[in-house]
């Protein structure tokens, strides 16, 4: 009887111990709470004082895990050969081993001076003379093949990374040179596209043959500032700054600063990038909200949203989400390539998931997470937070929608109303990031169990899916409500939040330190296309899930076939399979912490009632005629933001627009100065009723064509301002004193531009091989840069619309973001007018 009680009690509380981890599960177990996590399903040791914590998965986690690190040693060999293929390599190891050893003795392969010499270095060995001679020759053959092999490759990467190195191509326009037709057809037949040379590359194959970023000639890009400050200073103001500049370059300190970026770059294959997300980005102290962060818009057109139910839409969005992180672990994304030939740096993607910014007291850090370390969701839905597995039990399937759309009703089901200060914690995230730091240490980490479990459930996750309860109907309500929320529910510091309102719209909430733009929306844009071009399949007429579909053969860039699913398959409705339960995650907040909560809602909310955030569409006339007209759409457009500034100021200022530098090893961003003596001119011209449209039109082309030759020369290397920046914090860090560089640093950039690419995918990815006509994102935007300042992001869709993004601050009474929206459209319309429009 005793022996049954004792039974009978163990089997009960094993029971509630079961039922406890079911609702509330800790991921640490040992004698106390050790960092051993079981959600991770691999062995892992944990030591203390008391000893160690050994905790080993279960054999089909184990076997997954095996399964798994074949893969990934399998993608990272293919990446490694490339531009070899696997098979060719497999057969001509396989094919020189053999011949090898089927040769006689007196063979040249066996007796020559080659072989002689592999022969004695082989001798010197320990052990070797213990081995049989056949086997001697045959793994001496095999480490010769290899050798041979990454001899090759090595040869190869070494000739492409020469390829790459010419940027003559993006000078020379429509007429090209004789050699850059020669090299195009080096690229195209060894390279791409299963070359000659070359199998298909994975999404990382081109990383180490693209070329190095170098600095440029110091005295080049002194020349270069002092052209792009003239228009914008008096000629006081520019003399002095001439002297300035003059005395840098013959004082010996920009030669001595410059020697030290030379060294840099000898042991850094990009002397920039580093410095720039370290100084920039991770040692930024203002908050990210509206500082830092950006957002992205989903839908162009009402019509063309596929479904007006915000569950259904959330589900498939969410389905092809995770499809994109499958496809960036397996290195199946293909990598981006300029007119489908010069490939880009895709380092970028490494983290758009399992990521987020970690604030710090002096400097953040952004953490990631390998794939099987990150395998949940967090859902925001009124302020609640969920964790989601979007994974099978017991095979580790990827949920389907009509899974997926089941967890996502039961969260909104059990929600419960509460005005629980956990509802408000993610505005600590929108404070400054050391006061958010010393919250985050104090409150959420140190001793603090229960919320560091909490905050690693939701830094941890995949991204963040918001659930909104807006129905935002206009382009700048549904901007401003990505861009901030209402100060609580978006979690600034995640690699990207997921937002979905009540009517189905869609949007992202991207944090900027990881990667620019362009990156995002490519991920993006082809969760979206797959949406559109398979929307017949995925909805019904009323905007709900079809109930019987599933994907049909494996998941590809190019498409995501479906088809009906079979009666009795795994993830059937008819016999609906147990799902991982979404789980709430709970904080603890005392005092303290409610009153730090409140001061972050008060700041946020500040923050929000201070932005000035509109977004237009001009869908007058769109790129078909600007291209008429002899002007490319982006000068056409800069000239536009320029002839649109001085009317809403009076005057000129120093103007930023973004440029990539992603044709070199881990470039990121270079600075397109717009603002130059030859937009000027045509803007004082468009002032002056004495002049003709013709001679209008001339200075305006000119003025087109400088800003073309000045965007070129950013995206190789060429600009002004990452140069100086880079020579800035040699300066800081060696206490060598620039009065150049401190004006440099210091000039405001009081204008800010940006333009995100319309399409990445290829032609033919979207529905009826659409390029922005009928399928349009209106892009994204950002928030000014100067208190006194404007910011705008704009886009180019199709032929026939542009979209602008257009923020300021409402503290600033010179700026007005209504108004310069005005003048934006006027001043299109009346350049326009130079062509007969």
């Amino acid at each position: 009887l005793k022996l049954q009680f004792l039974y009978f009690i163990g089997a009960f509380f094993k029971k509630m111990a079961e039922a406890r981890a079911a609702c509330h599960p800790v991921p640490a177990i040992g004698l106390h709470s050790f960092r051993v996590d079981p959600s991770l399903h691999s062995m892992q040791v944990a030591v203390s004082n008391d000893g160690f914590v050994l905790y080993i998965p279960h054999p089909r986690f184990i076997w997954k895990s095996l399964k798994r690190a074949v893969h990934s040693t399998r993608t990272q060999v293919q990446t490694l050969l490339w531009p070899l293929r696997p098979r060719f390599v497999m057969t001509f190891v396989s094919g020189f081993v053999a011949y090898v050893c089927m040769r006689p003795t007196d063979h040249w392969l066996r007796s020559g001076r080659a072989a002689e010499l592999i022969w004695k270095f082989d001798s010197c060995l320990p052990f070797t003379h213990y081995i049989p001679t056949s086997l001697r020759v045959a793994y001496l053959s095999l480490n010769t093949a290899i050798t041979v092999i990454l001899v090759t490759v090595f040869g190869q990467k070494s000739f492409l990374r020469w390829l790459l190195s010419y940027h003559g191509w993006l000078f020379e326009g429509r007429s090209q040179s004789g050699f850059t037709k020669f090299w195009g057809a080096c690229l195209k037949y060894g390279y791409l596209n299963r070359g000659l040379l070359a199998g298909k590359p994975l999404l990382y194959s081109f990383q180490h043959a693209l070329p190095s970023l170098k600095p440029p000639r110091v005295e080049d890009t002194v020349e270069r500032w002092l052209e792009t400050v003239k228009p914008v200073m008096s000629a006081e103001e520019y003399e002095k700054t001439a002297e300035e500049a003059d005395q840098f370059l013959k004082s010996g300190v920009a030669s001595q600063l410059q020697s030290f970026l030379w060294r840099k770059s000898l042991i850094s294959r990009n002397y920039v990038t580093d410095w720039w997300i370290q100084f920039v980005y991770l040692r930024g102290r203002s908050p990210l909200f509206i500082n830092s962060n950006f957002y992205g818009l989903g839908d162009g057109s009402d019509e063309e949203i596929p479904s007006r139910k915000q569950l259904p839409r959330a589900a498939v969005l969410i389905y092809h989400w995770l499809l994109a992180r499958q496809l960036i672990d397996r290195e199946r994304l293909p990598p981006l390539c300029i007119n489908d030939l010069v490939p880009l740096c895709m380092d970028q993607y490494r983290c758009a998931f399992n990521a987020t910014r970690v604030p710090g007291r002096d400097a953040d850090k952004i953490r990631s997470w390998d794939m099987d370390e990150s395998r949940h969701l967090v859902v925001i839905y009124k302020g609640i937070y969920y964790t989601v597995s979007p994974y099978t039990q017991d095979t580790g399937r990827l949920l389907h929608p009509t899974e997926l759309i089941r967890l996502l009703q039961g969260i909104v089901d059990a929600h419960v109303h509460s005005d629980h200060p956990e509802t408000r914690i993610g505005a600590l995230t929108t404070m400054d990031r050391t006061k958010w730091a010393t919250v985050r240490e104090e409150f959420l980490v140190d001793g603090r169990l229960h919320n560091r479990q909490t905050l690693d459930q939701i830094e941890r996750a995949m991204f963040i899916v918001n659930l909104d309860d807006e129905e935002p109907e206009d382009l700048t309500a549904t901007s401003n409500l990505l861009f901030v929320g209402n100060g609580t529910n978006r979690w600034s510091d995640k690699s990207f939040s997921f937002v979905v309102f009540k009517n189905g719209r869609v949007g992202i909430h991207t944090e900027h330190t990881w990667a620019d733009a362009p990156v995002i929306a490519h991920l993006f844009e082809w969760t979206l296309a797959m949406e559109q071009r398979n929307k017949d399949f995925i909805y019904t007429r009323d905007g709900d899930l079809q109930p019987n579909i599933e994907p049909k053969g494996a998941v590809k860039w190019s498409d995501i076939g479906w088809q009906s699913r079979r009666e009795g398959a795994e993830g059937s409705t008819a016999s609906p399979r147990p799902l991982r339960m979404t789980q709430r995650l709970h904080w603890r907040i005392p005092k303290a912490l409610e009153h730090e909560i409140d001061q972050a809602v008060e700041g946020a909310q500040a923050a929000i009632k201070d932005l000035d955030l509109v977004v237009t569409m001009h869908d007058a006339y769109g790129k078909g005629l600007v291209k008429k007209a002899g002007v490319s759409p982006d000068g056409w457009i800069q000239m536009a933001l320029q002839l649109a500034y001085y009317r809403d100021q009076g005057k000129f200022d120093l103007t930023y627009e973004s440029s990539m530098t992603r044709l070199y090893y881990e470039g990121r961003t270079e600075t397109i100065r717009s603002c130059s003596e030859q937009s000027c001119e045509f803007v004082l011209s468009m002032e002056n009723s004495d002049m003709s449209n013709e001679e209008k039109l001339n200075l305006l082309r000119k003025a087109g064509e400088h800003h073309v030759v000045s965007s070129r020369k950013s995206m190789v290397g060429q600009g002004v301002d990452r140069h100086l920046f880079a020579l800035y914090v040699v300066s800081a860090g060696k206490g060598i004193d620039a009065p150049f560089l401190q004006n440099f640093i210091s000039s405001p950039w009081k204008l800010s531009t940006s333009q995100v690419p319309q399409r990445q995918l290829p032609r033919g990815t979207w529905p009826h091989g659409d390029i922005g006509d009928r399928y349009y994102t209106p892009s994204g935007g950002f928030g000014p840069v100067a208190d006194d300042g404007y910011g705008v992001s704009y886009c180019l869709c199709g032929d026939s619309r542009f979209f602008f993004h257009v923020s300021s601050k409402k503290t600033c009474p010179t700026t007005d973001s209504t108004r310069m929206q005005e003048r934006i459209h006027t001043a299109l319309r009346d350049m326009a007018s130079l062509v007969g429009k």
